[in-house]
Order: C-alpha cells, then sequence, then structure tokens
C-alpha cells in the first residue's frame, strides 16, 4: 500500500477543499447570473408587452373617441340625410360616390390617418364608403353589424376571416348615429387593417428590447394571430397560438414563465390580457431561451476559466506552502532516525525564518539530543565504571579466596602433609601425632566449610534469609571483636529466591565493609518485613568517614550496596561523620519481587 506524506495529504485535502470551494463558488455564481439575466429579460419583456398593451387600449380609445365625435358632426349627418333620400329596390346596397355629395374635409383628413376606410349606412340600409376601392366588407358584413351596432352605442369587432378570396377582413369600430330627437338614423364604420395594428405591435430594430428572436404579438380568442408575426408570413387568422401563456391570459393571468411557442421553440414568454370593448385578445411578448442565455454561457465559460486560473494559483502555493511546512519536518523525521541509529551528532537546522511551532520544535529537539548525548556519555561512564567495579569486585573476590585458600586451608594442608611425612619416618605412630593429625582434618573441613558459606551459604536455600543472616551474624560476632545485634520483624518467607540472595549479599557486603573498614565495636542490623516493603537499617559505632572523600576511599562494596539495591528499584541512603559512624537505610519494595503462589 503505499504510503502519503504529510506533503501529499496536505496537497490533497488542500486541493479537495480549494475544489469544493471553487465549485461552490463557481455554481453559485453561476445561478445568480443566470437568474439574474432570466429575471433582466422577463423585466424587459414584461415592459414591452405593458408598454405594447397600453399602446393597443390607446389606441383603440382614441378610436372610440373619433368615431364618437364623427357621429356627432353635422357634417356627417348631413350625408346621412342624402343616403336616406335615395331610393332603391334591395337593402344593404353600396351606392356611388357620386351620388353623394361629400365636402367633408373633416371625415377625409380622417380617413387619412390610422384608419384604412370609413363607411356610412343609412337607415334604408345603403352602404356609402369614404374610399370604395379599398372597402373589404361585403353586404353581408354590414347587415351583421347592423343589428350589433343598434344594441349599443360603440360596437368593435373582430377581424374575421374572408372565406372568398382567403384573406381577413378588416376590424371596424362602430356607432349609430342619431338626429336631434335620438331617432337612429344611420351608423357609422372605421374599418381598421391589421397593417395599422402591426405598426404598433411590430419592431424589428434589436434595441427595442427583444434582440433579435424577440417579437410581441397579439392572439384572439379563437387561438389565432390579430399581429403579423416576425417569423411567419400572412399569421394572421392563420397562425394558431395554443400555448400556455396564451391558455395563462385568457384565464385572466398575468405573468412570465418559459414555454414553448407556435413554433415549438422554447422562450421566455410575458403575457397578459388587452382590455378592449367586445373583443378579448391576449398580448404575448418573447423572446428566445437561447438568445437570452448566451450571455449566461458566456459567464459560464468565464467562471470556469478563471476558476482553473485560480486553481492552478492555489495548486502553486498549496505546493510551495506544504513543501515550506513538511520540509523542516522531514529533517526533522531523519534527524530521529539518526538519533535512533545512534547518531547523537544530528542537529536540525533552523532557518532564520522559522519562528513558528516547527522552530520552536526543532530549537527543542536539538536542544533533546544535546542532553541525550550528554546522558549517554555520562551512562558510558557510568557503565565503564560499573563494569570496572565488577571486574574489580570479581578480582577482589577472587583474592580473597586466594588468601584464604592460602593462608587458612593451604596452611593446614601444608601441616598435614608434615606430619603425615613425619609418620612415615617413624616405626609406630604416636599417640599425640594422631590427636594432631585428626585436630587438622577437622580445622580443615571447618575452614572449607567456612569458605563455601561465603561463597554461597546453605542455610540460605534450607532454613531461608532471616536464619542465613543470623548464621553470618553469628560468625562475625565469634571469630571478630564486633558485637553484632540482630533484629527481624517479620519472616520473608514469601519472597523470591533472587531477592533473597540480594538482600543477603547486601547484608553480607555492609557487614564486611564494618569488618574490614569501621573498627567498630558494636553493629546493630534491624530489618522490617512488611505488606509492601522491606526495610533494612544497619548501624556501627566505627570511625566513619568523610562522603566527599568516598572514591579514593575502597568504596566498592557501597557501589555493590547501590547497584543491587537499584536492581531491585529500592532507595538507598548512608549517613557517616568521622568518629561518628555509618548508618545505612535501605527500602525495597515487594510487590514484584514475591512469589506469585504467595
Amino acid at each position: 500500500m503505499r504510503k502519503f506524506s504529510i506533503t501529499d495529504k496536505l496537497i490533497i485535502a488542500s486541493f479537495l477543499i480549494s475544489t469544493v470551494t471553487i465549485f461552490i463558488v463557481a455554481s453559485f455564481s453561476f445561478v445568480n447570473a443566470k437568474t439574474a439575466i432570466l429575471d433582466r429579460a422577463f423585466n424587459q419583456l414584461n415592459s414591452v408587452r405593458v408598454i405594447k398593451s397600453n399602446l393597443i387600449e390607446k389606441f383603440f380609445v382614441n378610436s372610440i373617441k373619433d368615431i364618437k365625435l364623427a357621429k356627432s358632426s353635422i357634417d356627417i349627418k348631413q350625408i346621412v340625410s342624402q343616403i336616406n333620400k335615395l331610393d332603391t329596390d334591395s337593402s344593404f346596397q353600396f351606392i356611388e360616390k357620386n351620388r353623394i355629395i361629400n365636402k367633408n374635409s373633416f371625415i377625409n383628413e380622417l380617413s387619412k390617418g390610422n384608419y384604412k376606410n370609413i363607411s356610412i349606412v343609412g337607415k334604408n340600409k345603403k352602404i356609402y364608403s369614404i374610399k370604395p376601392q379599398v372597402n373589404n366588407l361585403n353586404v353581408m358584413y354590414y347587415k351583421g353589424l347592423w343589428h350589433s351596432v343598434l344594441k349599443s352605442d360603440v360596437f368593435v369587432k373582430d377581424f374575421q376571416r374572408n372565406d372568398k378570396n382567403k384573406a381577413h377582413t378588416s376590424l371596424t369600430i362602430s356607432s349609430k348615429i342619431s338626429d336631434s330627437l335620438n331617432q337612429t338614423i344611420g351608423i357609422i364604420v372605421f374599418e381598421i387593417s391589421s397593417n395599422t395594428i402591426d405598426s404598433i405591435m411590430l419592431n424589428n430594430a434589436p434595441a427595442n428590447g427583444l434582440g433579435i428572436s424577440g417579437e410581441s404579438y397579439l392572439v384572439g380568442n379563437d387561438y389565432l394571430m390579430r399581429s403579423s408575426s416576425r417569423f411567419q408570413e400572412n399569421s394572421v387568422l392563420n397562425t394558431c397560438v395554443r400555448t400556455e401563456a396564451v391558455d395563462s391570459a385568457f384565464n385572466n393571468i398575468s405573468g412570465t414563465k418559459v414555454i414553448k411557442d407556435y413554433r415549438g421553440i422554447t422562450v421566455l414568454s410575458s403575457y397578459g390580457i388587452v382590455n378592449i370593448i367586445d373583443i378579448k385578445w391576449a398580448i404575448l411578448a418573447e423572446i428566445d431561451y437561447k438568445e437570452v442565455t448566451v450571455p449566461i454561457y458566456n459567464i459560464r465559460n468565464e467562471i470556469v476559466f478563471i476558476s482553473i486560473f485560480i486553481f492552478f494559483i492555489i495548486l502553486i502555493v498549496i505546493i510551495v506552502f506544504s513543501r515550506n511546512i513538511t520540509y523542516p519536518i522531514q529533517k526533522l523525521s531523519k534527524a530521529v532516525h539518526e538519533v535512533g541509529l545512534g547518531n547523537f551528532n544530528a542537529q536540525v537546522k533552523i532557518s532564520n525564518y522559522s519562528n513558528d511551532e516547527i522552530g520552536e520544535l526543532s530549537q527543542t529537539f536539538n536542544q533533546m539530543i544535546k542532553k541525550l548525548k550528554t546522558q549517554s556519555e555520562e551512562l558510558e561512564i557510568e557503565k565503564s565504571k560499573s563494569l570496572r567495579s565488577l571486574i574489580d569486585g570479581q578480582e577482589v573476590e577472587r583474592q580473597r579466596l586466594s588468601r584464604e585458600l592460602h593462608d587458612s586451608l593451604g596452611q593446614l594442608l601444608i601441616g598435614l602433609k608434615l606430619k603425615y611425612e613425619n609418620c612415615l619416618n617413624k616405626s609406630e605412630i604416636e599417640i599425640n601425632t594422631s590427636n594432631d593429625l585428626g585436630l587438622l582434618f577437622n580445622q580443615t573441613i571447618e575452614e572449607t566449610r567456612r569458605i563455601s558459606n561465603n561463597l554461597m551459604p546453605a542455610a540460605l536455600l534450607e532454613f531461608g534469609l532471616v536464619t542465613a543472616i543470623r548464621n553470618i551474624c553469628n560468625d562475625i560476632s565469634e571469630t571478630s571483636e564486633i558485637n553484632i545485634t540482630y533484629n527481624v520483624n517479620g519472616s520473608g518467607k514469601n519472597l523470591n529466591n533472587e531477592l533473597k540472595t540480594y538482600l543477603f549479599r547486601i547484608v553480607q557486603e555492609a557487614l564486611t565493609n564494618i569488618l574490614k573498614h569501621s573498627k567498630a565495636t558494636n553493629a546493630h542490623i534491624n530489618i522490617i518485613f512488611n505488606k509492601h516493603k522491606i526495610m533494612i537499617y544497619i548501624k556501627d559505632n566505627g570511625v566513619g568517614f568523610d562522603k566527599t572523600k568516598l572514591r579514593p576511599l575502597n568504596s566498592n562494596g557501597i557501589n555493590n550496596i547501590r547497584d543491587r539495591v537499584s536492581l531491585l528499584s529500592g532507595s538507598f541512603s548512608i549517613k557517616s561523620e568521622l568518629q561518628n559512624g555509618t548508618e545505612i537505610n535501605i527500602e525495597i519494595p515487594t510487590k514484584r519481587n514475591t512469589n506469585e503462589r504467595d
């Protein structure tokens, strides 16, 4: 499995954090930008729709004012009087223009404006057209119109399809004409072409707020267009617009939404109703969704490009930053490895700029290495001293054994040899000589037993620690001028053999020092065994010594005691003054030094 370094982990973590952050920020920015652009587009469409709706409504309001003004004029009433005076056999017939005297400049000027034609129908159903050459209305149209106008003051009739030439008729605004007695004497009809409506609705300039693909148009309650499409020719009364926006408008709901238009193209649509008497039109302002979202995707591409650029900048910064962090750690790790191999000369170089926690850690590490090096050197010195003490102790022990073998056992054996040779030169062995040989044999056996007990006393293994120490105290008291008092509190039966041997050697070493160096006459040994520790107090009334000059004296015995106590995790203290004797206090824990079965 691949090992990831701290640098790798920092780079990966920073990479993930920066990637997620950039993704969130980019997504948030894109969504906000998209929402803002769509809201702006909808607001523009709403503005266009409202403006166009107001213009259409204002146009019809002005047209109604015009027709009301025209029908009340004396000139129109004079024309109606002329029409009503004409005799005819059938109703709803067009009359020739030259049969009516029309010197009405008001009517002529009015017909030059937004109206395609102005017609007057007399009470006798004769039809007079100001511009008969452009009249697209047939007599049946006027016949239906006559009955509708009589029921209201002003009547607006929507565009209708002309089945004969498959074209559409004009939209008309009609009103009845009354005399001074308020009797209906005829009707006046204003004819409005789709071109007039288109002049209000159509505006192909991109600066109009609808861009290249936008348009505004009208739809009747039969779902057919009432104004020309920007994209389809002859769309009035020919193009069916059955969309969600139109349905919502006819349900008297105004608003905006993204829909499929009559072409099947996704558009942003603003829709509502135009308030015109007698007719119901929906007005829509739409623009292709694709055109609106072009800036959005441009922004998206810019965001992606900027995000990638920022990502690489961050990645470079992360790599440099992580290496600046991990390089001192790597140096520290290498130094630790060197120290683990025993090289205490390894040091971590601290930069002048490393004033952070890593710099403090490196400085602390260098101080630790110096202390370890010092302690290692001291440990080597102590090790050498301990080894020297061990070797010296062994040599001292060998010398002691050599002296004892030479001075005691050797002398006894020589005496036995001389007695034996003396017996060979005599024919008869004297009784005294025989007794002397027996005595020498007993002394030799006793000396051998004494040397053996010094090496490993049998009493320690057979009778235990307390008895073994008592025996050695008795032997020293019998063979020297030192009176030893020995007190024991407890039995120490639960101690293991190793601890017994160590305790015996500690007491033996202390007694040997007293015997050799103290010149004491009295010595006291007090041993206390309790549940948790063993306490040994050894005191004499000898000459004592100066502890500051302990090393020039023969201190191997004290060092041996201290080492054995240390191996038993105990504590050792010594008190001594010149001519005031010496006191040794030892405490050894028993928790880990007892037999498990006990």
